[in-house]
This record gives C-alpha cells, structure tokens and sequence, in this order.
C-alpha cells in the first residue's frame, strides 16, 4: 500500500523510490531517529538561506553596478576629476623639467659666455637671410 509519498511503490531496500515532485528529496526516514531528521532538514535549510543569502548578495552587486553604469554625470564628473588631475600631473612634470633645463642654460651662460654669443650671432645672422631671401621671392613673384 502507498502513503502517497511516492509515485510507486518502494521495495524491500527502500531503493527506487521516486518524490511525487522532482525538486523535493525522497526521505527514508525507517534509519533514522526523528531528531537525526529534523537535524538533516536543519542543515538543508541552513544551507537553502546561506545560498539565497549569496544570491542576494550577488544580486545586490549587480544593481550597483548597473546604476552606477546609468549615473551618466556621476560618470562625467568622475572623467573630469581624472582628467584635471592627469592633466596637473603633466603641468608639474614638464615645470621640472623647465626648471632644470633652465638651471643648465643659466649655467653654461656662466661658463661659455662667448660660445652662447657666437651662438646668439648665428642664430640672428640665419633669421636675417631667411627674410631677406623671403623678401626676394615675394618681390620676383610680383606680390
């Protein structure tokens, strides 16, 4: 006779037993004390809630995520912060470096006086013939 736990009747060894729905245990409980059972449900429904308990948590990441996806001037304002401090990075980088620059350039005018002249010459000196050849093609293009 069935207790109506099962869709057929179990045999001698309690084996081959089949629930009535496929996503509840079959339980044989004829080896087992009742509080060795209700110990057994303890602990499956301890683990169900730790893994809903997870689920929700996991959940609730993605929420953050999605809206923090959506916050667009949260987004723009966190670009503008990283972009000013990108760009004061660069400014302070390349003062330095003109700093220094300027520190070597001061010091080989004190050390080569007549070689930054004679540079200072040249450099004149090649500015003037460039107008010059510029004034005369301009002249014999008949601008």
């Amino acid at each position: 006779m069935s207790t109506g736990a099962t869709g057929r009747e179990p045999d001698d060894a309690g084996e081959g037993t089949v629930p009535v729905a496929p996503d509840r245990p079959v339980v044989d409980g004829r080896g087992k004390s009742s509080e060795e059972l209700r110990e057994e449900v303890v602990e499956l429904d301890d683990d169900r809630l730790r893994h809903i308990d997870e689920l929700r948590a996991e959940l609730g990441d993605t929420v953050e995520e999605l809206v923090a996806r959506l916050d667009v001037p949260a987004r723009v304002q966190a670009k503008k912060v990283e972009t000013v401090a990108a760009a004061q990075q660069q400014f302070d980088r390349m003062y330095r470096l003109a700093v220094e620059k300027a520190e070597a350039v001061r010091k080989i005018l004190r050390d080569r006086p007549g070689a930054v002249a004679g540079a200072a010459a040249a450099l004149l000196l090649l500015v003037v013939l460039r107008r010059r050849r510029k004034a005369r093609v301009t002249a014999a293009d008949g601008g």
